[in-house]
């Protein structure tokens, strides 16, 4: 009777290609690895994703090519010894088990293998296995010499003296955005170290018409600028290769105080002996020699715009940690990845170490460890290459290594973030004191306006409240004060004018800033960044560090949103916490008078849109008073105040004329600039828009 062989069928192909390659990005990695050991200096990665449904991905090598024997009695083989075919040339091969071809099945179920060797005798097989039966025997056929006309590698293919030419078909990417392109490029780089390969790994990922063909060098980018400290075998040869030693990096952190809001720190390069002894860096393992190669370091942040661009307060300069850092959903640069062989034999080696997530998600490194894939000790990785025997003492050495490095640079950035901790504590107990005096000095204010009590009994009564507030060490007083410019929509000619003049003072009026100082709506918020405009209100005007200034007219009153923002001042505030700045007379709401004098503008006709001394004077007030309220902000924070603008006594008309000037030449000029801008300018088109006339 005969001897009967194990046949794999189709659905077996199938199940380990699923088990064996968990992304796209891993996939491609492998069938470029497989021309690296075919000795190929040089490796190209077209992917066509104009169709991303019908995507084709494109791999050519310069390698040794292959012979007719070389498919049959290699290529079509599922696990073999890669590493004992010597006709290669070369003795640090990549792959181990031959199955990296079983990557091409895991994107396609149709791919062509066209190669050619030394003599130029090419040959184009071709394995199409869409809507074949489980049971079936997949058959690589010989289809001749032909290569598709619309395949991006084409010229350069007919142009090579030997190599191999894959072409996938059908490829679906439909998942992948410009952001899972980007992480593929990623990925693929993680999948080799190229410094030791020698290898040069061109990609083009075409999703219009006009990059077909553009090619760029794959190359890592590891944030290394945004990382505290990096452990590294060879300290001269790392800074050589990074320039990294005397770095700066920045940490943003949230504090009330507007220029002191980011820690400044030095990225400390050490080698893995200020943590490591050299024998355990260095040794022998059952006779072979082993050495630790590599580096490992801990981030600063793990904020992808942190990261890129530190400042998150518009006061300070833009500045880059490093615009490398790449985090989003198809790719987490904090990972460990253990290499063998100049090529990833562990994707992330974290989870095995034990180190507390706190930190421990803030690690990346690149650490090789040949020996855990020596060919004279056995075989401990997985299936798919991409894990080890975790039991295996090669690996249990790695871990013990790598687990006393990760616990260091825990500590380093624990370090940091106590440094961070120190300072905010201090600046709160500095904006504590200096909230505690102005409250206290607005209080004294308030106690001295009473018109019902002696002076005994107002002192007596400021010292018992002022005793509360020293006494009680958890009561702190709001140390933020802001504004609230009140207006309709129709009306922003005004209140754009007293908003972008407070801008031009320094004063704060990015919405999506905590440390915001103008609530005003119509500056273009970004809707996306915000909480519901309603609730942002309600909470702008229930604030008691809140000044409200409402622009009173016929389109305030006819707005549901001006209505409620009144109603909420009405019913929440004194009425020395808000003021009205009237269009005319007529347009003072009732409910929010209090018998207060407020101040009118009479804007009426085109002429009573020039700025003239009553209306200068009432102007200044009314910026007087918001910017009088906004400078506690700087007194909190120790800062130099804005200084208020000076009511004018102007010269009668027979002075004006004498001195031949006009009630102009007295005002603010950036004033007067701001009111002919925004105001005066638009003046015809504000009384067409709303009947004034």
């Amino acid at each position: 009777m005969e001897n009967v062989e194990f046949e794999l069928t189709y659905a077996a192909l199938k199940m380990f290609g699923k088990q064996l390659y968990s992304n796209v990005g891993s996939a491609i990695a492998e069938l470029v690895a497989n021309g690296i050991d075919a000795g190929a200096e040089e490796v190209y990665v077209a992917i066509n994703v104009i169709d991303k449904h019908n995507a084709t991905v494109e791999i050519l090598d310069n390698g040794a090519g292959m012979t007719y024997a070389d498919i049959k009695e290699h290529y079509i083989k599922i696990g073999y010894n890669k590493r004992k075919n010597t006709s290669i040339g070369h003795n640090k091969m990549l792959g181990r088990k031959g199955i990296g071809k079983l990557a091409a099945l895991y994107l396609s179920d149709c791919f062509s293998i066209v190669t050619k060797n030394s003599q130029q005798n090419q040959m184009h097989w071709k394995l199409d296995v869409t809507g074949m039966q489980d049971e079936t025997k997949p058959i690589l056929k010989d289809v001749g010499l032909s290569v598709p006309e619309n395949l991006i590698c084409k010229a350069m293919w007919e142009k090579q003296m030997q190599g191999t030419y894959i072409f996938l078909e059908n490829v679906d990417f439909e998942r992948f955005g410009e952001k899972g392109f980007e992480a593929l490029e990623s990925r693929l780089s993680n999948f080799f170290l190229y410094d030791e390969l020698g290898v040069k790994i061109n990609i083009n990922i075409a999703t219009k018409k006009e990059e077909i063909g553009k090619f760029k060098e794959i190359k890592k980018k590891t944030a290394f600028k945004n990382m505290v400290c990096i452990y590294t075998d060879d300290i001269d040869e790392f800074n050589k290769r990074e320039k990294i030693i005397g770095n700066t990096y920045e940490l943003p952190y949230e504090n009330k105080l507007g220029d002191n809001k980011k820690f400044v720190g030095i990225t400390e390069v050490k080698a893995f002996t200020e943590i490591l002894d050299k024998d355990e860096i260095e040794g022998k393992y059952k006779n072979i020699s082993y050495k630790l190669k590599g580096w490992i370091g801990v981030h600063s942040s793990i904020d992808k715009d942190v990261a890129e661009k530190v400042n998150i307060n518009i006061s300070l300069p833009i500045e880059n940690n490093d615009s490398r850092y790449l985090k989003n959903q198809f790719y987490n640069p904090n990972q460990l990845r253990v290499y063998v062989r100049n090529k990833l034999g562990m994707n992330n080696m974290l989870e095995h170490l034990g180190i507390a997530r706190a930190f421990g998600n803030y690690i990346e490194g690149e650490v090789v460890f040949d020996i855990l894939d020596d060919d004279e000790l056995e075989d401990i990785a997985t299936a798919g290459r991409q894990d080890f025997d975790s039991q295996d003492d090669r690996f249990i050495l790695l871990k013990e290594m790598m687990t006393k490095l990760g616990n260091s640079l825990v500590s380093k950035r624990q370090k940091v973030a106590d440094e961070i901790k120190k300072v905010r504590k201090e600046e709160d107990n500095y904006i504590s004191a200096n909230a505690k005096a102005i409250y206290k000095r607005e209080l004294h204010k308030e106690i001295e306006a009473l018109t019902d009590y002696n002076e005994e009994s107002k002192a007596a009564f400021e010292t018992v409240l002022v005793n509360k507030i020293e006494g009680n060490p958890k009561l702190e007083p709001k140390a933020q004060y802001t504004v609230f410019l009140s207006h309709a929509s129709k009306d922003s000619m005004i209140s754009d004018c007293i908003y972008y003049y407070l801008k031009s003072l320094g004063f704060n009026g990015d919405l999506s800033d905590k440390q915001c100082e103008i609530f005003y709506s119509s500056s273009g918020m970004d809707s996306e960044n915000l909480e519901p405009l309603s609730k942002v209100i309600r909470d702008a005007i229930i604030a008691k560090n809140n000044d409200i200034l409402f622009l009173a007219s016929k389109n305030f009153m006819n707005s549901p949103f001006c209505l409620f923002e009144g109603g909420a001042a009405w019913a929440t505030r004194a009425i020395d916490e808000y003021k009205i700045m009237a269009m005319n007379y007529n347009d003072i709401p009732t409910f929010l008078t209090n018998g207060k004098s407020e101040i009118v503008l009479g804007m009426v006709e085109e002429k009573d849109f020039e700025l003239d001394a009553k209306k200068y004077n009432d102007f200044i007030l009314v910026l007087n008073r918001l910017i009088n309220h906004l400078n506690k902000n700087r007194e909190i924070r120790g800062e130099q105040t804005v200084d208020l603008l000076s009511k004018v006594i102007f010269p009668d008309k027979v002075q004006l004329s004498r001195e031949k000037k006009a009630e102009t030449d007295y005002m603010d000029q950036t004033v007067l600039e701001y009111w002919n801008t925004y105001i005066r300018d638009n003046a015809k088109t504000y009384i067409k828009e709303n009947s004034l006339k």
